[in-house]
């Protein structure tokens, strides 16, 4: 799992895994109560799915990932798969390095 959450100008974070699919959110949810506040900080707990959010007025959002988000791929038959943070740093090196100019 390569977590990633953009906070939009709409005041919704939407999240991707990036190990699945960079190009459409698994979750999106609104964040913030009006319209004209915007989110400035978002932070990832290492050992808990939670989510924290900040706004512009000061406000903190805590969400929890659902378990559904939090489901590791299923191992196919005759395959070891490898864990660990080192796995998903690998994995998040090889997509930047997708987009990263030569």
């Amino acid at each position: 799992l390569i977590p990633f959450v953009l906070a939009a100008f709409v005041s919704q974070a939407h999240v991707f895994d990036l190990s699945i699919n960079k190009y459409e959110a698994i979750c999106s949810q609104p964040v913030v109560a009006k319209k004209k506040n915007k989110i400035t900080h978002v932070q990832f707990n290492p050992v808990y799915p939670v989510i924290i959010i900040g706004d512009d007025r000061g406000h903190v959002t805590s969400l929890k990932l659902s378990p559904n988000l939090r489901k590791m791929p299923k191992e196919k038959k005759g395959q070891e798969v490898q864990k660990g943070p080192e796995v998903e740093l690998a994995k998040l090196d090889k997509l930047l390095n997708l987009v990263r100019e030569p």
